[in-house]
């Protein structure tokens, strides 16, 4: 419900922008730190999870109102992106005797991002504000280490048990700029798992109940008109 929550809430600001405008279709890709945050609310859980650097890249299409004052302007963006998603994975209680072991995701991810902007049709500089919906297509994750302590835990996605869909909240900042027939954007983002990707149905069960994927970035990017 929370995520359908968001969602009306990213489509109702978008939304009300559309009537006379300019359409973009864009490409962009980068590369950001990723990691997880896996946590218990009433066992402790011994690990620690480092970010690993990682790429994405996609697909979208903006839309733009016609500029009617000085203020600031809402528009809208859809898109469908490939994004690597993961972690580096330490032990509390044996670091100094337990190498990292790695887990990585890859998601197809569909974002849809309220544009909160100021500029004209030469230059802009914006906020996003959004929800984007992730997909699994693939897991490369690491196995149980076998010279980890008796006492440590170890967890990361299990495909028999956890989930391989999810949503997340993203924010970023960014800037435009007409540059040729299009507009090269430059952007630095933040993007939280809101959902868990570890299934748990139980709180007494030592399950992680807490497991969500973030990820920091910045990504470069191209867009044509194709539309007024």
């Amino acid at each position: 419900m929370k995520g359908y929550g968001l969602l009306i809430f990213t489509l109702l600001m978008g939304t009300t922008c559309i009537g006379q405008g300019m359409w973009f279709f864009g490409a962009k890709g980068g590369t950001h730190l990723s990691s997880s945050y896996i946590e218990h609310s009433i066992y402790r859980v011994n690990l620690l999870s480092k970010p690993l650097r990682l790429y994405q890249s996609g697909l979208f299409i903006q839309y733009f109102p016609k500029r009617t004052n000085n203020g600031l302007q809402t528009g809208i963006r859809i898109g469908v992106d490939y994004i690597q998603k993961g972690w580096d994975q330490n032990y509390l209680d044996t670091l100094a005797n337990v190498n990292s072991v790695r887990s990585r995701m890859d998601y197809l991810n569909i974002p849809i991002e309220s544009i909160l902007y100021r500029g004209s049709e030469t230059s802009r500089v914006y906020i996003l504000i959004g929800i984007n919906f992730d997909f699994l297509m693939s897991h490369d994750v690491a196995k149980d280490p076998q010279d980890k302590d008796a006492k440590t835990d170890f967890w990361t996605y299990d495909p028999v048990r956890d989930k391989n869909y999810g949503y997340g909240l993203k924010g970023g900042l960014g800037f435009q700029r007409k540059m040729g027939l299009g507009q090269i954007l430059f952007e630095a983002y933040f993007n939280y798992g809101l959902s868990n990707f570890i299934k748990t149905d139980d709180r007494a069960l030592d399950i992680p109940d807490i497991s969500n994927l973030w990820e920091s970035g910045i990504s470069v990017g191209y867009v044509i008109p194709f539309k007024r």
